[in-house]
């Protein structure tokens, strides 16, 4: 198990459902968690008697247990931790017989999800706040067994100093001694009483422990011989609390936090109090001292804020830490002269080791990387971790040049650096974004976004080498711009601010016989309609893409499933298909065929209604996977077009491996045919071989009618654009009614 971590028991014999409980756990981001798995219960009595856990989540279901029984024997181990109950049964009188019998909570595995995780935990976190009061409760009721044993003690000493031959006030005296003795050994806190002049008299048996001295050892030994208290901040010796309290003669509330070294080496964290027994007359005559071990909640509590602002994985700064720090170094250069400079690192062909060695590689990676480059710094440099394989450096007190000089360093120790695993050898390099830090400079935020995106500009650039951010870089003004609608595009799919448009696809031999092409459209918080053109290169860019395909081919099949009858055999001849964009993403998405599939099969879509289409240059790009990828779907029953074809007489050679339907000529050859021959013989080339081939033949930019009439001479089989209609929200009460669509 991870250190600095809250520990929790889960007693699962199902490996898979276990699993699953884990990765739930790691999704809640308020806390960091480790496990320790138990297949049985008596496997799981076994962990609690040599190991202290937080929490317990127990499988009612187990081989050797079954049901409630398995919750006592645990209570009877640990009645005091909390036990949440896992169940396959939605049974309420079960849920209340276990709540009853003492546990937390009664969890359902079907129903479990990280909404009820939180619950869970708030409800342990609340369970912790009524034994905190219950325990203060309890302090109260020890303070007056405190002050009852002071009582006693008095009485002890009043009765020892007393000669008196009357057999009933020794009687009495026995009682109260063996009752104090009683009480003593019976609390869960160390006391010790002394005489007056400090010299111990007793301690009961949590003293006992605490110290590491037995009664016998430690009577009539000074105080300070057998209790050694430290200070837990600075290490230094701690006055000893029952010499103030004889020489003040007065009680000492419950002290801050203490370091107690035992004779035998253990320490300890406790709290302390203590108070003067006085006789009647007000003469002091000893003193009591109790000492409660608060070892585990110091280090609980200690392991929380460490967590706060660490990363688990690598013992470093985490990114709140690390903003926490950059926050404050530019405070400074904003009130002085001093330099730094900000470095944002990221691992090159750190995804090959994951991806094919395992997460457990990745991670085991990340750990070296971590330790190489601290050992790199100098000891004023800050080193976190900001998330997957990008580290950021604070190079304080250092001139731009010089960290340049240092990065440089970095990244060289990374090229030398090889990782080993399991027989198998990995390289890995650095690219890394620079910039300096000064009095300019607003806001952290700033700084770490430019650093980014310089970070970006040096892996684009091939990788292993460092970027500079300055002023006015056009390069790095693009990606910041990309980057702010990555965000926006992330946001248009969360909140579905996306839209569809659709222009049709008119038939040169026939009238009014249309197809439609699909067209993305995004809304801003006003509503108003942004073309792809604006936003889709930045989509391309950081992988959106097959994301936005996805919402495209659900949004358009949830629109025609209410329109196509739900029996086939009613459905006619569909004489219309609908045109839906590829991205080369997608494309090489090992999972968006299956993402198809599934979607036919949900919404009840003919295959036969959509017509892909596919950039040339998409598919040129990987021509076997696009090829697969084509016959897979044309299997199912889709057709497909080969989008802006022709801008290379090449095409052609690669036309021979892809058994597309369609080819839609390139634009650019379309909208200035009627002024440039050299056009229209292209585009009579590419029709003729694309007839010869069995192809239909598309024609788009299509902006007027000298044009139309132009491309229908040539024998194109489809036009669309301008003169036949302009693009138009995507909604089939606008669209002719087609057949075997029920447009009503």
């Amino acid at each position: 198990m991870q250190e600095n971590s809250v520990k929790i028991l889960l007693v699962e014999d199902n490996p898979a459902e276990a699993r699953l409980l884990q990765e739930l756990f790691r999704d809640v981001e308020a806390s960091q968690f480790s496990f320790c798995c138990a297949k049985r219960l008596q496997e799981a009595l076994s962990y609690v008697e040599v190991e202290r856990f937080d929490v317990i989540f127990l499988d009612l279901t187990l081989p050797d247990s079954q049901g409630l029984e398995s919750l006592n024997p645990l209570l009877k181990k640990v009645p005091y931790l909390p036990i949440v109950v896992l169940s396959n049964t939605d049974d309420e009188e079960l849920a209340v017989e276990a709540v009853r019998q003492g546990a937390q909570d009664y969890l359902v595995k079907r129903y479990i999800n990280r909404e009820v995780l939180v619950r869970s935990l708030r409800y342990a976190i609340e369970r912790k706040q009524t034994s905190e009061a219950l325990q203060k409760a309890k302090e109260e009721l020890e303070m007056r067994v405190l002050e009852r044993t002071a009582e006693l003690a008095l009485a002890n000493t009043a009765l020892k100093q007393e000669i008196c031959d009357r057999q009933q006030i020794e009687q009495a005296l026995l009682q109260e001694k063996e009752l104090a003795q009683i009480t003593l050994h019976s609390i869960g806190d160390a006391v010790i009483t002394t005489d007056a002049e400090g010299r111990i008299q007793s301690l009961n048996p949590v003293a006992q422990t605490l110290t590491g001295w037995s009664e016998e050892e430690a009577r009539d030994r000074p105080l300070q011989k057998v209790l050694w208290l430290f200070d837990t901040a600075t290490g230094s010796p701690i006055e000893d609390p029952i010499t103030r309290v004889l020489n003040r003669g007065n009680t000492l509330e419950p002290s801050n936090r203490m370091l107690l070294r035992a004779s035998d080496s253990q320490e300890f964290i406790i709290e302390y109090s203590a108070a003067p027994i006085r006789l009647e007359c007000d003469r002091i005559v000893g003193a009591v001292l109790v000492c409660r071990d608060v070892t585990y909640s110091h280090n609980l509590a200690s392991q929380l804020s460490w967590q706060a602002s660490h990363d688990a994985l690598t013992g470093l700064a985490n990114r709140r830490e690390f903003e926490s720090n950059l926050q404050q170094i530019l405070l400074e250069a904003k009130q002085g002269q001093q330099e730094h400079v900000l470095c944002y690192l990221d691992l090159d062909r750190f995804k090959i080791v994951n991806d094919t060695q395992g997460h457990a590689a990745g991670d085991q990676l990340l750990r070296q990387i971590a330790d190489l480059l601290q050992d790199q710094l100098r000891s004023t440099d800050i080193l976190a971790r900001l998330g997957g394989d990008e580290f950021a450096i604070l190079f304080t007190y250092c001139s731009l040049v010089k960290g340049q000089q240092m990065a440089a360093r970095l990244i060289e120790t990374i090229k030398a650096f090889r990782f080993r695993w399991r027989e198998k050898t990995f390289s890995v390099g650095a690219s890394v974004g620079l910039v300096a830090i000064d009095r300019q400079v607003e806001s952290g935020a700033k700084l770490l976004s430019w650093a980014d995106a310089a970070m970006y500009a040096a892996k684009d650039r091939g990788g292993n080498r460092t970027y500079v951010y300055e002023n006015g870089d056009r390069d790095l003004e693009q990606r910041q711009g990309d980057m702010q609608w990555v965000s926006r595009i992330i946001k248009a799919l969360e909140d579905d601010l996306f839209c569809l448009y659709a222009q049709p696809i008119a038939d040169s031999r026939k009238e009014n016989a249309f197809h439609y092409e699909l067209l993305l459209r995004m809304k801003d918080d006003r509503g108003r309609v942004i073309t792809p053109g604006v936003f889709i290169a930045a989509a391309e860019r950081y992988n959106l893409m097959p994301e936005i395909d996805r919402w495209v081919v659900r949004k358009l099949f949830s629109t025609l499933s209410a329109h196509f009858p739900r029996n086939p055999s009613d459905r006619g001849a569909l004489s219309n298909w609908y045109a839906v964009n590829l991205s080369a993403l997608s494309l090489n998405d090992e999972g968006f065929f299956e993402f198809l599939q599934q979607q036919f099969a949900y919404y009840q879509i003919p295959p036969e209604a959509i017509c892909f289409e596919i950039t040339e240059t998409a598919a040129i790009a990987n021509l076997s996977k696009a090829a697969k990828f084509i016959r897979k779907l044309k299997k199912l029953g889709c057709s497909f077009a080969l989008d802006d074809f022709g801008s290379g007489m090449s095409s052609f050679t690669y036309l021979k491996n892809l058994p597309v339907d369609y080819l839609k000529i390139d634009g650019h050859f379309v909208k200035n045919l009627d002024s440039d021959p050299v056009n229209f013989a292209m585009i009579e080339a590419i029709n003729r071989i694309g007839h010869l081939m069995g192809l239909k033949t598309i024609a788009e930019f299509v902006e007027n009618d000298a044009i139309r009439e132009q491309i229908i001479a040539i024998g194109v089989d489809y036009v669309q654009g301008y003169s036949i209609a302009k693009p138009h929200p995507f909604e089939l009460t606008l669209i002719p009614a087609m057949s075997g669509f029920d447009v009503a």
